[in-house]
């Protein structure tokens, strides 16, 4: 019996065929399903290790079908789409999903994609404590929730881990690099702008929710959490 499931999703019959195929001889339990409305009604069920998720199906696109998963469950999410475009990327990263592949790709790449990700979920750096404290930001690794004066901060998955590091390592400058491997796996796999994308989407959660927290720029090193200065006091 396979260690881990998989659930993909694709309108493609050949792609699902290959996929499955391809997956099941590397040691994976694999389910297809060719719409959104029957994978939603399995997921509702059971939730798998992974899903593998088209962006263009029949009848619920990829996007809507992320934000339903992502309202109840952090289970990974890699993205397929024939899309190219740099805008369809940022938006499923934005949705929460843990990757984004364009099609054609190899099934080999894909495997490792789900490796990494696998590897990282199961055996996370960051989760070191079930509950961190600092500068009144309060982090519970077991719900994976972020709260201050009471206040849960929505975040998304990435969000989520990308600040709970940042917070833990706060007395360092991250680089990109680090947080990227840390974060999603092989660096060589991913591009340094997730990065910079999931950074840009804290930074505006940040003002929204009035934290007493900055994430800094430091330019050619990296990034550091650091407690926001009082401009008023003398």
């Amino acid at each position: 019996m396979s260690e881990y499931t998989v659930y993909v999703v694709d309108d493609e019959k050949d792609i699902l065929d290959l996929v499955s195929e391809y997956l099941i001889q590397k040691g994976y339990a694999v389910k297809t399903f060719e719409n959104g409305e029957s994978f939603l009604e399995e997921f509702g069920k059971s939730e798998p290790d992974i899903v593998i998720l088209d962006i263009m199906l029949p009848d619920i696109d990829g996007y809507e079908i992320c934000k339903r998963i992502r309202k109840n469950s952090d289970v990974p999410i890699i993205m397929l789409s024939a899309k190219g475009e740099e805008l369809d990327k940022v938006l499923g990263l934005e949705l929460g999903s843990d990757d984004y592949i364009s099609k054609p790709f190899s099934l080999s790449e894909l495997e490792a994609r789900i490796k990494k990700i696998l590897r990282r979920v199961n055996k996370s750096p960051i989760k070191q404590d079930n509950v961190i404290e600092m500068f009144g930001i309060k982090v519970d690794f077991n719900q994976r929730n972020v709260f201050y004066n009471g206040t849960q901060i929505e975040l998304s998955p990435k969000e989520f881990e990308t600040f709970a590091l940042l917070l833990k390592e706060s007395t360092k400058v991250l680089k990109r690099s680090y947080i990227l491997e840390r974060i999603w796996g092989d660096p060589a796999l991913y591009d340094e702008r997730m990065v910079d994308d999931v950074i840009k989407r804290l930074r505006k959660k940040i003002l929204q929710y009035n934290l007493p927290v900055e994430i800094k720029t430091m330019w050619g090193l990296g990034y550091k959490l650091e407690e926001k200065k009082d401009e008023y006091k003398g």
